[in-house]
């Protein structure tokens, strides 16, 4: 088994930069930095995220994400808007811009292509079962960390 796990990381970690370097030069193009477009791709699939909550979905610390936000509000990608949430307290809920909106659909479609790159010569089922099988590790780590990914940085 300890010849597995290495193995399991190594191409884990393969897979995961393989997939960053094919769509980095792409993204730097359209000059966004890193993270930009993870948070992009997150608020292209549903906006409105208060901050914090969006800082533990892109699974970054709420620091980071404040200076990330700023950036992107300067380069008119995203909206800041205030809402209250329990007890009165000010919160913002983030939303794309019409700029905004179309890098996330770029950046969408330039994710999409890798992931199919990724995937040639597998069959829609191995595909699905590969897929499942990556849940399936996420989960088992996740319950090591008492609860999901968005639970344990919300926590930090």
């Amino acid at each position: 088994m300890s010849e597995e796990n290495p193995r399991f990381f190594r191409e884990l970690l393969s897979l995961y930069y393989a997939h960053r370097s094919y769509n980095t030069r792409y993204y730097t193009s359209l000059g966004l930095t890193s993270g930009q477009p993870k948070v992009l791709n997150v608020l292209f699939e549903e906006e409105g995220y208060l901050q914090k909550d969006l800082a533990a979905r892109c699974r970054v610390e709420p620091a980071t994400m404040t200076s990330l936000l700023a950036k992107m509000e300067k380069q008119d990608m995203i909206k800041k808007e205030t809402v209250y949430v329990s007890g009165g307290k000010r919160a913002y809920a983030i939303y794309l811009t019409d700029h905004g909106r179309k890098l996330a659909h770029q950046v969408s479609e330039k994710a999409a292509q890798a992931d199919r790159i990724a995937l040639d010569g597998m069959t829609p089922e191995e595909s699905a079962q590969l897929i499942k099988l990556m849940q399936k590790a996420r989960k088992n780590i996740e319950e090591k960390l008492e609860g999901t990914w968005e639970e344990h940085w919300k926590s930090l």
